[in-house]
């Protein structure tokens, strides 16, 4: 019998992409912030997160009931965000670096698009065997 046709793969792919946009949502409110006395920037630590995605994919993040009245459902997921230090020059707390950000900004966006590119070719692989190999 042949296995699932969407492979563990696609779904880390898709986990990744969710990753990504949460990386990219928390550099953006960086960004945004600063000018604000005492904001701490926050990064997410993609290979911790990715690696508990991952972990969870495989069971390692569900909720185990003890009882068959247990009602069923995900356990509460808290991803690894790094809250970053202000440095010592910073004379109002503010440890938001705009140059640092845009930097990070873009490699995230770099690797965002790569794995887009490489879900569609994979989803293109599985269009292609859906009509019979283009027949």
């Amino acid at each position: 019998m042949a296995g699932p046709i969407f492979d563990p793969t696609l779904a880390a792919l898709g986990r990744a992409l969710d990753l990504r946009q949460r990386q990219h949502a928390l550099v953006s409110s960086n960004i945004a912030n600063a000018d604000v006395p005492n904001y701490r920037a926050q990064r997410l630590d993609f290979r911790a997160a990715f690696e508990q995605a991952i972990g969870d994919e495989a069971g390692a993040g569900r909720l185990r009931a003890t009882s068959p009245l247990h009602v069923q459902g995900e356990a509460a997921q808290s991803l690894p965000v790094v809250e970053l230090a202000p440095p010592g020059w910073s004379e109002d707390g503010n440890s938001v670096n705009p140059e640092e950000e845009m930097v990070v900004l873009v490699e995230n966006n770099l690797l965002f698009n790569a794995t887009v590119e490489v879900t569609s070719r994979r989803l293109a692989l599985l269009e292609y065997a859906a009509s019979d190999g283009g027949k």
